[in-house]
């Protein structure tokens, strides 16, 4: 009866430690987080199982949780017959996707390719990103990546911008004042938003996904052209 005892206490515990905090979406029968994984460019999406009290039950990965069946050890009362192992299940609506599967091949772009010292340069990072979907336990999410851009283009402070354009349109210029190699760079920071199918609006929670991109450029002076020549002299 001991050892009944303890597996029923143990079973309480594992119960009791995957209540789950409040969470941004739910609905009659369970809720949804969403966050960000930095280390592996993930978006994470759980569903969360709504109990019973106004208080919600998480449903973790599975858990498996067995007595030792090494020996035969019968109850006394039931000679000759062996309790089997106690096994502890829990579903795991858990969906994770990528988001560097997402995120175009950015290519980093510098209008000219080689510039002249005192005229703009237009940097730019092509192509966008498009929205994907994330289903999970029920819910189905459109995510979005939205940039934001730390530009550095190597003789100053960096700016901040967006992901830029092709010229004419392009909103991230920039002019050197001196002739050497430079190296452009843009920190782009991929913010993460989703909305339900419903058009229920989704917190993400987590940082930014971070990636980096660069380019040299050299810049050479400008030199003078003799355009035309006329004299008022006549001999």
């Amino acid at each position: 009866m001991k050892r009944v005892s303890l597996v029923v206490l143990l079973t309480s515990v594992l119960v009791t430690i995957s209540w789950g905090s409040a969470t941004a979406e739910c609905t009659t029968s369970s809720c949804l987080t969403v966050s960000t994984d930095i280390d592996n460019s993930d978006v994470v999406a759980t569903v969360v199982k709504r109990a019973v009290a106004g208080k919600n039950r998480t449903q973790t990965r599975t858990i498996q949780v067995e007595k030792s069946t090494g020996r035969c050890d019968p109850p006394i009362d039931f000679p000759g017959i062996c309790t089997p192992p106690v096994v502890v299940r829990k579903p795991s609506p858990l969906a994770r996707e990528s988001v560097r599967e997402h995120i175009p091949a950015l290519v980093l772009t510098l209008e000219p390719r080689e510039g002249i010292v005192g005229l703009p340069i237009n940097a730019y990072l092509r192509p966008l990103p498009k929205p994907f979907t994330l289903s999970v336990g029920g819910f189905t999410l459109y995510v979005t990546l939205t940039p934001s851009v730390q530009w550095n283009f190597g003789d100053g402070a960096p700016r901040a911008g967006g992901l830029g354009g092709p010229y004419p349109v392009g909103s991230i210029m920039h002019s050197y004042r001196s002739v050497n190699l430079f190296r452009v760079s843009a920190q782009v920071l991929w913010n993460v938003s989703a909305i339900t199918s419903q058009g229920e609006e989704v917190e993400v929670t987590g940082d930014s996904i971070v990636l980096n991109y660069a380019h040299y450029i050299r810049l050479r002076s400008a030199r003078g052209h003799l355009i035309s020549t006329s004299s008022r002299f006549r001999s």
